[in-house]
């Protein structure tokens, strides 16, 4: 997850979206199979949010910190900091100003429901299965461009954006208000000890095509099998069982 947050590419960490006022405001969550979990929320202090979310987890007795508490958090417990805004993402934001000065419909805004096919989401999520069947799921973003400032979406909502327990674990990303109205990621979570991971997945999937949510999925279970889906166009995915590496350019 922290290469990832690195990487300008995906719209988390380093990565990640500008709000409405150019600022940078990522959210993250972390949760164990024993139901052990931690999140940040429009945190602007963090080069790695996830490691933010971890340290609440380990060192609170809290579950979600937001806003200037957890900038506070962040810096008491010394992560490193850094500016968030990519190039690349500056240069985004100064043409969306272009687009909402000249009165142009934008994603999101005023009533931030419609979800534009001409932005690509890019959050990161991660399950993982180690050899004594532990679970770990966490999910990071930077959240929805040209967002309004202090939006907290899905990512770091447990139960929404991340969940796992003593069964399997899931990340899910995509349009986040929809996805915190359906639980998306508990839903899915919940259901892989009756159908298992694959199952379980699909029948979120079906849910969100049904309620027209636009989202991706990766999931896990104890006994190491992997399942992902989504509703948008494409989705970019990879696993690692056994040594063997799949991505979602091996897809059929």
């Amino acid at each position: 997850m922290v290469s990832l947050e690195d990487d300008p590419v995906f719209n988390a960490g380093f990565g990640s979206y500008l709000n409405l006022v150019g600022e940078v405001e990522t959210d993250a969550s972390i949760m164990l199979g024993d139901l052990s979990c931690g999140a940040v929320g429009a945190l602007t202090a963090a080069a790695n949010p996830v490691k933010a979310a971890r340290l609440v987890m380990e060192r609170t007795d809290h579950l979600l910190l937001a806003g200037r508490g957890a900038d506070e958090f962040v810096t008491k417990m010394g992560l490193p900091s850094r500016d968030l805004r990519a190039p690349a993402r500056i240069e985004l934001h100064a043409k969306n100003l272009k687009k909402l000065r000249a009165g142009e419909e934008f994603p999101y805004l005023p009533s931030l429901r419609e979800i534009s096919r001409d932005y690509e989401m890019g959050t990161v999520g991660a399950v993982v299965v180690d050899v004594q069947g532990g679970i770990a799921a966490a999910t990071s973003t930077g959240g929805i461009s040209m967002k309004l400032p202090g939006r907290v979406g899905d990512s770091a909502i447990v139960g929404a954006g991340t969940y796992a327990n003593a069964h399997g674990g899931v990340s899910a990303t995509g349009h986040g208000e929809p996805i915190m109205r359906y639980l998306i990621a508990k839903e899915a979570a919940d259901a892989i000890p009756e159908v298992g991971v694959r199952e379980a997945v699909e029948t979120v999937i079906e849910l969100g095509r049904s309620k027209g949510i636009r989202f991706g999925i990766v999931g896990a279970e104890e006994s190491g099998a992997v399942a992902f889906g989504f509703t948008t166009e494409a989705m970019s995915w990879a696993s690692l069982v056994e040594g063997e590496l799949r991505t979602f350019r091996d897809s059929p």
